[in-house]
């Protein structure tokens, strides 16, 4: 199982990770910041997914290209305050 980390575009600071499922039916992702919250946040949905889906490897890889949300309204969704 891979779980790609990428840059949002047009953000200094946000980034997406996100992985699909074993049987490739399903991604999940994760938005979060570049900040102490955000690798907590991060570690925590890495061992979600192993605990889940039992992998033989985990691997984490840094996508080169810059993630393009082409709806702005989920960047919003995903900014919007508890």
């Amino acid at each position: 199982m891979t779980v790609t980390i990428r840059k949002l575009e047009y953000s200094d600071h946000e980034y997406l990770a996100y992985a699909k499922s074993l049987c490739g039916k399903a991604t999940y992702f994760l938005y979060f910041l570049d900040d102490v919250w955000g690798a907590v946040v991060l570690c925590n949905f890495v061992q979600m997914l192993k605990s889940h889906f039992q992998p033989e490897t985990l691997t984490l890889t840094v996508g080169e290209k810059a993630a393009c949300l082409k709806n702005e309204q989920i960047l919003a969704l995903l900014n919007e305050q508890p």
